[in-house]
C-alpha cells in the first residue's frame, strides 16, 4: 500500500474552492497521490440553475448539475451549499460545506462517489454517505455501506458498515476499517496503522482467515488478528485466539491464549505439496462453506 498524499480529496475540493482565504491544513486520506493545488489557481463553478447568495441565511447555494473545478480537482453534485458566519473583525468564514445528489469528487486519478458529502469545518470532520458509496484510485477500491469519514483532529480515516478494501487481487473486509495517521514534523501525514473491527475477513489464493479484530502496522508490515481466529485452507482448518502474519516475509503464526490450545483439522488428501506451499498472500479466495470447522 502506497503512502497517502498530503490532503484528502473531499476537504481539498470543497474547502479550498469555496473558502480559499482560509487554507486547509496538511492532511492525509485513504485516497492516494492527490496533487496539491495552488491557492492562486482560478475557481470555475457552473450550475444549470444558477448560484444564489442568501444573505439573511448566510448561505451560498449552487443548484442544477453543479460542476466546480480548481486545477486538477473537481466536485460534481446536484446542489452545493456553503454556510458562512461573520467574525468580530467583519470578515466571514465558512463553517459547513455540503454537496448533495450524485456527488462525485475527483482528482486526476482518484474519485469518491456518494449521495451526500458534509464537511464540518469546526470539528474538522468530513462524512460522505450514499447508496453506492465508494472511493476509487488506480490501485484500490474502498466501499462501505454507511459512510466514508475523515477526522482531522483525531487523525483518522474511517470506512463504516461492511467496509471492504480491494487492491488488485487483495481483499480485506470488516464491519469498520479505521486508518490511523501519523503527522510528521513537516506537517504532512501518512497512514501508520489500519484497524479492522467486527467480522474481519481476509481472503488469499489458498486461504480464508476470519477473526473478530485485526490491526496492520504499515511500518513493520505485521498484521495481528485476534478473537476466534479461523484459518481455512482447502479442507484444512486451524483455530486459535491469535494469528500473526508478516506481510514482508509471508510467514504466519497461529497462537492460543494462556491455557488454551490451537486446534487443527487436516485432511491428508488436501495437504499441498512442498512446492505448492507458498507464503501467505493477500489475494481473494472463496469463503469456506457454512458450518465447516465449527
Amino acid at each position: 500500500m502506497t503512502e497517502p498524499a498530503r490532503r484528502p480529496l473531499l476537504l481539498l475540493v470543497l474547502f479550498v474552492m469555496l473558502a480559499p482565504a482560509r487554507p486547509a491544513p496538511a492532511l492525509a486520506d485513504i485516497i492516494n497521490q492527490l496533487d496539491n493545488q495552488s491557492s492562486a489557481q482560478p475557481i470555475t463553478i457552473d450550475a444549470e440553475q444558477g448560484i444564489e447568495w442568501r444573505r439573511d441565511e448566510k448561505v451560498y447555494l449552487a443548484r442544477g448539475n453543479v460542476h466546480a473545478v480548481r486545477g486538477d480537482l473537481a466536485v460534481y453534485a446536484d446542489v452545493l451549499t456553503a454556510h458562512y458566519r461573520e467574525k468580530p473583525d467583519g470578515s466571514t468564514e465558512i463553517w459547513q460545506l455540503t454537496a448533495e445528489g450524485n456527488v462525485r469528487l475527483a482528482s486526476k486519478t482518484e474519485t469518491i462517489y456518494g449521495d451526500r458529502a458534509v464537511y464540518d469545518v469546526d470539528r474538522g470532520v468530513v462524512v460522505v454517505t450514499g447508496k453506492d458509496l465508494r472511493a476509487q484510485t488506480p490501485n484500490e477500491v474502498v466501499t462501505a455501506r454507511d459512510s466514508l469519514e475523515y477526522w482531522d483532529k483525531e487523525q483518522l480515516v474511517v470506512a463504516r458498515g461492511d467496509a471492504q478494501v480491494v487492491q488488485g487481487d487483495k481483499l480485506v473486509r470488516a464491519d469498520v476499517l479505521t486508518g490511523h495517521l501519523a503527522r510528521a514534523a513537516d506537517g504532512t501525514s501518512k497512514l501508520s496503522t489500519v484497524e479492522a473491527q467486527g467480522d474481519v475477513r481476509i481472503s488469499t489464493k489458498t486461504e480464508f482467515v476470519r477473526a473478530a479484530h485485526g490491526i496492520y502496522d504499515l511500518d513493520t508490515q505485521l498484521a495481528v488478528l485476534t478473537g476466534g481466529v479461523k484459518v481455512t485452507r482447502g479442507k484444512n482448518q486451524l483455530n486459535g485466539d491469535r494469528a500473526e502474519v508478516n506481510m514482508k516475509t509471508g510467514v504466519s503464526r497461529l497462537l492460543a491464549s494462556s491455557g488454551a490450545r490451537v486446534h487443527t483439522l487436516i485432511t491428508p488428501s488436501d495437504v499441498p505439496k512442498p512446492e505448492e506451499r507458498g507464503p501467505v498472500q493477500w489475494a481473494p479466495a472463496q469463503e469456506p462453506e457454512a458450518g465447516r470447522g465449527r
